[in-house]
Parts: C-alpha cells; sequence; structure tokens
C-alpha cells in the first residue's frame, strides 16, 4: 500500500543520511497492521511506551475512519510528530476500458445504475469517501468494493474485476505507466512527466469535491518534547535527501512538512471538513 511504499522510502532516505555521518540512524522495522480500518495499528501504537521507539504512518484514514465506525483511538491519542506529505488521489480504469474520459465514466454510471463496480479501499479509509461523495455529487450509482490495501485493489483494476478504482496515484502510477489502467482524473494536481495531461475534477468544472490525503508520523501520546524535537530534526533533514527527492518526484507528491500545533491544526480541518463531505454524502 502507499503507507508500505512511504515508510519504506522514508527509511532508505534515512539510512543514506546515516551512511553519510549526518544523523543517527540503525534502521526502521516496517510493520504492517492490517484490520479495523486501521484501528489494530492505531491501537498498537497508542498503547506502546512514549519512548520514540515505536511510530505510526498515518494517511487520511486516522481522520475518516473514526468518523464513520465505532473507535477507541483517532488522530487526538497520539503525539503528532510530523506532516510529510500530501498523497494525490486519482480515478483509474483498466487499459481495456471501454470508458476514456471521466464524463464517460460517470454518464456509463447514470446511465445503468448499480452496474459498475469501483474499488475505493474500506468503509472509512478516503478512497471510500471519496466514492460516496462522487455519487451524490452526480448523482450516479456504482457499487463501492471494499479493499483493504491499495495494492489488491490495483491488482483488481489490471485484471479487468473493477469498472474503476479511486486509490493513490502511488499505487497506479506503475501499471498507468505499463499501459495496464489508465487514469482519467484526479482530485489534486499530479506534476509527473507523463501525466501532465490528467484532469482535475476541479478543471472539470467541479472543484467542490475536495478530497485531500495526507501522509506523515504520530506517536504514542504523552511522548517527551526531546525525542520528538530528535525525530523531527531527522524526518526534516531528510526531506532535502537525493532519494527522498526522487520518491516524490515519481510518485506526485507534494511536501507538505509540518509539525507540532500546526499538524495538529491541519488534521482538525480536514476532520471538519470530512465531517461535512460525509454528512453531504449520505
Amino acid at each position: 500500500s502507499g503507507g508500505d511504499i512511504m515508510l519504506r522510502a522514508f527509511d532508505k532516505s534515512l539510512m543514506n543520511l546515516a551512511a553519510e555521518g549526518k544523523i543517527q540512524h540503525k534502521g526502521w522495522v516496517i510493520n504492517n497492521m492490517p484490520g479495523g480500518s486501521g484501528a489494530t495499528a492505531w491501537t498498537y501504537v497508542a498503547n506502546a511506551e512514549p519512548d520514540g521507539y515505536t511510530l505510526l504512518g498515518i494517511s487520511s484514514t486516522i481522520l475518516t475512519a473514526p468518523l464513520m465506525n465505532d473507535m477507541d483511538v483517532n488522530y487526538e491519542s497520539f503525539t503528532p510528530v510530523a506532516m510529510m506529505l500530501v498523497d494525490p488521489m486519482v480515478i483509474a480504469v483498466p487499459g481495456n476500458s471501454p470508458y476514456n474520459t471521466f464524463e464517460e465514466l460517470i454518464q456509463g454510471a447514470k446511465d445503468a445504475p448499480g452496474t459498475q463496480s469501483w474499488a475505493g479501499g474500506v468503509a472509512g479509509e478516503l478512497g471510500f469517501v471519496a466514492g460516496m461523495e462522487v455519487q451524490k455529487y452526480f448523482e450516479a450509482s456504482f457499487n463501492l468494493v471494499p479493499f483493504e490495501g491499495g495494492g489488491d485493489a490495483a491488482a483488481s483494476l489490471m485484471g479487468g474485476h473493477l469498472t474503476a478504482a479511486i486509490g493513490e496515484f502511488a499505487e497506479l502510477s506503475e501499471a498507468a505507466r505499463s499501459g495496464s489502467v489508465r487514469i482519467l482524473a484526479c482530485f489534486n494536481d499530479i506534476n509527473v512527466e507523463g501525466f501532465e495531461d490528467v484532469p482535475t475534477l476541479a478543471q472539470l468544472g467541479h472543484p467542490e469535491i475536495e478530497i485531500t490525503k495526507i501522509r506523515g508520523i504520530l506517536g504514542p501520546k504523552d511522548m517527551d518534547p526531546a525525542v520528538v524535537e530528535a525525530i523531527v530534526a531527522q524526518l526534516k533533514a531528510m526531506t532535502e535527501e537525493q532519494s527522498f527527492k526522487e520518491y516524490v518526484a515519481a510518485n506526485g507528491l507534494i511536501v507538505d512538512f509540518r509539525t507540532g500545533e500546526a499538524f495538529m491544526d491541519m488534521m482538525r480541518e480536514q476532520t471538519e471538513l470530512l465531517k461535512e463531505s460525509l454528512a453531504n454524502a449520505s
């Protein structure tokens, strides 16, 4: 998934900086914990010792899932370490799809309600929320098929088992480059060679649809501020490292580095927007 890709890219960059003698870093153990729309991993980290040795890689699912499910944890259960990126979300179809534009795809859903199947992540994931909003906005009906991870959704799309998928550009870009899928539209700008002509929904005349996927790092509650500061310093240095820059460029990501209260404020603002979106989509 995009979260796994992100953390491995971060670790590679930090290891490069350590090899250059710029920081101390021994390598992360990347532990994928699927289940409960993220709650399994969140609960594990929330209950971990706040010593800086257990961190949580997050996306906007930390905001959406607690709004849609009964959960004991949410973004306020953690110490904000650093918001790192905005991850572009796209709408894609199989490479041999009869739909050549987003408008054709939506018209197909309106002409034959309930016949299309779109991947959108599990209930609570941002892709699922985006799918609900698209249905509501365009008064279109399609089946939202839940997938625990974006990689599984991409594989199903490439196999022709889905009409379309809402997912991260990072998870679909290689398949798009090979022609196995085609990206018809995006919720955010993609500044990547070869994809300059993919229109945003705003460019197609629909700026009201606001979907922004953030990515960052949280830690257990009540971390020592000095420990947080040390981790932040490493992550800040990482943003200037070459392999990190290559990862960002290849995946159309936008660096948006925020820490402390600025990071918390971003999550609060996004939560309010998502509440409004869910209310409109219900």
